[in-house]
C-alpha cells in the first residue's frame, strides 16, 4: 500500500534512528580512495552483508565502491519509506509496484530520468524493454515524465498452473485430468466425499483458496468465465473494470455453489495458496492446488510435488492445464512479464556522472554474459558444477556446499534465478541469456500447458498504474474482494455483490479510476510510439 504524507510525517521521528545508523546513503559522493560511492537498496538477499564476491566483481570491474542495503522482501517497502523519510536516500532504489514510484515521486525522493539518456547510455538495456514489452515503460511513468528502468520476469507472462493428486483422482474413478470447468466440479466433489486417501474418514477437500494473494484467488476459475475480477480489461472494445466485468456473477455463482457442497475448505479465507494451502495438499487435506503446478524438475527435492511424494510415498502429483468455461474461456491471471521498477535517488538527478556509472553498470550486465553469469552464480568449480557438462546449463546445475543451501546461497550475494532480477542484476538478463537455462524438458512442458494465450494480463500489465491508483485503488479492491468471499461463503447473492461493489465503487474514486483509464487507453499507443522511437 502506498505510503500517504500523512503517515510518512508520522514514521519520521521513528526513521531518524534507522538513518542515523546508516552511512554512504545519498550525499556521499566519493569512498576514502577517491571512488565513485554507489548506494545500492533493493528487497533482494537479506541475510547477505557487505563485502559479497558479487559486489567485489563488481567493484573491480567498474572502479567503483558498493554500499549495499540489503532489505527483506516481506516488509521491504516498509523500511524503505523510513529510510527516505529520514533523507537517507539511496542512489539506486528498487520499487516494487508502479503506485509506490507515485508516492516516493510525490515526495520528490526519485529522480526524473529522460528516455534518450537510458537508450544513449544504456542500448541494450533501452532495446530489450522495446523488444519485449514497451506497455512496461507505463510502470515508470509519472505525470508523463520517466522515473527509471522498467524490469522483467520471464516466467511470470506464463499462467501458473494448478496441481492435483492424480492417485486420488484414480481412487475415486476419474482416469485423467480436468478440462472443463464441469470436469473439474466433478472431480472435487468426488475427492471430498468418496474417502480418496481411503483412511475411512470424511476428511478430505476438493480444494482450498487464498484471499491474502488477490491474484490467486480462484483465478482459474474466474478465467473459466473469461473474467479477470481484480484487473482492467477490454469488452466489447470498451475498457471495464473486471469486478463488473461479464462473466463474473456466473464465476461467482459457481463458487459460491462449490462452497455450499463442501468442496472449498472453509479455510479459504486464511489460507494462502503459497504457504498453508501448500501445507495442506502436502499434508493429505486437499486434492488440488491452483498457482504451483509447473515442470517438475526430477532433481528438485523442495518443489511441492516432491515434498507431497516424501510424506506420501503413493501420491502421484500432475499438473492442470487450464480448465475451459461453458463458452470456451480459459487462463489464469499473470502479470505479464514487466515486474517492477528500478530508480534512482533524487541526487541522481543533478549528478550525470553517477547516473552513468549506474547505466554503464547496466548496460554491462545486459551484454556480457560471462560477467553476467559470475555474477550471479560465481565461479564454476568454486560456487556450483554441472550436472551434465555435456548438456551445459540445459541440464542444470548443482551448487557445492556450503552453498547447496538456499540462505548460504543468498548470504552470499548469489542468485541462480535468470528469469527474474537479484541484488546485484537488478535488471533482469536478457531474454537470450534467460533462454540458455531453461531445463532440458521444460520447453516442451511449456508448450503442452502454458501456451502464452492462457496467460491474462491488465489491460496496462498492472492495475495500479492509473494517476490516481495509489490514492483509490487498493481500498477498493480490498472491499471488493470482501464482498466476493460473502457472496461464495453465501451470505449475499453475486447480484447483490455487484450492487453493493457499485455503490463503494462510485464512492470511493472508481469514477475516477474508469475516467483515468479510458484516457490512458487511447494514450498508451502514442506513449509506445514515443519510447520505441528513439
Amino acid at each position: 500500500m502506498a505510503i500517504t504524507m500523512k503517515r510518512t510525517t508520522a514514521i519520521l521521528l521513528a526513521s531518524s534512528m534507522l538513518a542515523a545508523a546508516l552511512s554512504g546513503c545519498g550525499g556521499a559522493q566519493k569512498s576514502s580512495d577517491d571512488k565513485m560511492t554507489i548506494t545500492w537498496l533493493a528487497p533482494y538477499n537479506q541475510g547477505a552483508s557487505e563485502g559479497t564476491n558479487a559486489e567485489k566483481l563488481l567493484e573491480e570491474q567498474f572502479n567503483v565502491e558498493i554500499k549495499p542495503l540489503f532489505y527483506p522482501k516481506q516488509n521491504y517497502n516498509d523500511k524503505k519509506t523510513m529510510l527516505l523519510a529520514g533523507g537517507e536516500i539511496p542512489d539506486i532504489i528498487y520499487e516494487m509496484d508502479p503506485s509506490y514510484v507515485a508516492n516516493d515521486v510525490s515526495q520528490g525522493f526519485l529522480a526524473q530520468v529522460d528516455y534518450s539518456a537510458i537508450a544513449e547510455k544504456a542500448p541494450s538495456v533501452y532495446e530489450n524493454i522495446n523488444n519485449e514489452e514497451p506497455k512496461a515503460w507505463l510502470y515508470s511513468r509519472v505525470d508523463g515524465k520517466n522515473y527509471g528502468i522498467p524490469n522483467f520476469n520471464y516466467t511470470n507472462q506464463l499462467g501458473r498452473l494448478g496441481l492435483w493428486r492424480a492417485d486420488w483422482l484414480k481412487n475415486v474413478g476419474i482416469d485423467k485430468i480436468p478440462e472443463t470447468i464441469d470436469e473439474m466440479h466433478d472431480a472435487l466433489l468426488k475427492i471430498t466425499t468418496q474417502d480418496p486417501d481411503g483412511n475411512g474418514k470424511n476428511d478430505t477437500y476438493g480444494m482450498s483458496g487464498d484471499i491474502s494473494n488477490w491474484h490467486t484467488m480462484f483465478s482459474e476459475v474466474f478465467g473459466a468465465y473469461g473474467v479477470l475480477p481484480y484487473n482492467w480489461m477490454k469488452q466489447n472494445d470498451k475498457v471495464v473494470y473486471g469486478g463488473f466485468a461479464d462473466g463474473i456473477t456466473d464465476a461467482i455463482d459457481t463458487l459460491a455453489q462449490w462452497y455450499k457442497e463442501g468442496i472449498i475448505h472453509p479455510d479459504f479465507t486464511t489460507d494462502n495458496v503459497f504457504d498453508s494451502g501448500k501445507d495442506k495438499f502436502s499434508g493429505g487435506s486437499v486434492g488440488y492446488i491452483n498457482q504451483n503446478g509447473g515442470y517438475i524438475d526430477p532433481n528438485d527435492t523442495g518443489c511441492l510435488a516432491a515434498v507431497t511424494k516424501q510424506l506420501h510415498p503413493e501420491a502421484d502429483v500432475k499438473s492442470s492445464k487450464f480448465v475451459k468455461g461453458p463458452n470456451g474461456d480459459s487462463g489464469t491471471q499473470c502479470w505479464g512479464s514487466p515486474c517492477h521498477i528500478v530508480c534512482f535517488g533524487v541526487q541522481v538527478e543533478k549528478d550525470e556522472a553517477k547516473l552513468n556509472k549506474i547505466l554503464e553498470i547496466f548496460e554491462t550486465l545486459m551484454t556480457d554474459d560471462e560477467l553476467l553469469k559470475e555474477v550471479k552464480i560465481g565461479k564454476e568449480g568454486e560456487i556450483w558444477n554441472y550436472r551434465d557438462a555435456s548438456k551445459g546449463f540445459a541440464g542444470g546445475i548443482e551448487f557445492v556446499s556450503p552453498y547447496d543451501d538456499g540462505t548460504q546461497l543468498a548470504n552470499a550475494g548469489y542468485d541462480p534465478s535468470f528469469n527474474a532480477p537479484s541484488f546485484f542484476v537488478p535488471l533482469t538478463p536478457s531474454r537470450t541469456v534467460y533462454e540458455e537455462f531453461v531445463l532440458e524438458g521444460q520447453d516442451e512442458f511449456i508448450e503442452e500447458y502454458k501456451q502464452a494465450e492462457n496467460g491474462h494480463t491488465d489491460l496496462f500489465i498492472k492495475p495500479d498504474v492509473l494517476p490516481s491508483s495509489a490514492k483509490y485503488f487498493e481500498n477498493l479492491r480490498t472491499q471488493q474482494i470482501n464482498l466476493i468471499v460473502k457472496a461464495i461463503k453465501g451470505e449475499i447473492t453475486s447480484a447483490q455483490y455487484l450492487e453493493q461493489f457499485g455503490t463503494i465503487w462510485k464512492n470511493g474514486g472508481g469514477t475516477t479510476l474508469e475516467e483515468e483509464a479510458a484516457e490512458l487507453n487511447a494514450e498508451m499507443d502514442t506513449i509506445i510510439e514515443e519510447v520505441c522511437t528513439r
